[in-house]
């Protein structure tokens, strides 16, 4: 969905941080002008060369970077238009953990080794003057990020409240920042309808990528 939702309108350089396969990056890159560059970074090798394996067989593959990194250790003298994330947030202890995913996929997930505030710091390294940073985090800790993304510079301006139905409470909140305040725009998108099938809302939003709409 943040895939569909983000607008790359005049990018010309873009960072996805923690971009897994690649599919975030890929979709931005359909959208995206023909010479925009974007660049892919997550810290799990195995995602980093799926990630690579899946843009080269891709449209797009000239147009798309991927890099075996941290965001704390990434190196670039680029300023990229657009910054977006599908940040980390749970908090669950390595040791509790019984899946057999590997340290650096959970990592990937959880907020060890990229909390919220080090996220944010490290995006205004890399953001330019008019840059705009997205991400899509749970409604809750959006709260707190968007406090937290005060206090370095980047504002708020536009935010979709995404549930699953009319009648359920908003579960995750799709956002963008800026470093210059500017009045929020709000809006609301229920994934489903009362009848159990996708909304036209959605169905608006994400049918450049799903051929079944």
């Amino acid at each position: 969905m943040l895939g569909s939702w983000v607008q790359t309108k005049s990018a010309q350089h873009i960072l996805d941080v923690g971009s897994g396969s690649g599919l975030l990056a890929i979709m931005l890159a359909q959208k995206a002008q023909h010479n925009c560059l974007i660049d892919g970074i997550d810290i799990d090798v195995g995602a980093i060369a799926q990630a690579k394996s899946n843009a080269k067989n891709c449209p797009w593959a000239l147009q798309l970077t991927f890099k075996n990194s941290s965001l704390q250790q990434f190196s670039t003298t680029t300023a990229y238009d657009l910054i977006v994330s599908n940040p980390p947030y749970f908090s669950i202890n390595l040791s509790a953990n019984k899946t057999h995913s590997t340290k650096s996929r959970i990592n990937a997930r959880q907020t060890v080794e990229l909390n919220h505030p080090t996220l944010l710091k490290e995006v205004t390294k890399h953001l330019s003057s008019s840059g705009k940073f997205c991400c899509v985090l749970p409604f809750d800790t959006a709260k707190i990020f968007i406090v937290d993304a005060e206090s370095v510079g980047l504002y708020c301006i536009q935010e979709l409240h995404v549930r699953p139905n009319p009648q359920s409470d908003v579960t995750r909140l799709l956002l963008e920042f800026s470093r210059k305040k500017e009045t929020k725009i709000s809006t609301k998108l229920s994934i489903y309808n009362h009848l159990s099938s996708y909304s036209e809302d959605y169905i608006a939003l994400c049918k450049d990528y799903y051929l079944n709409f």
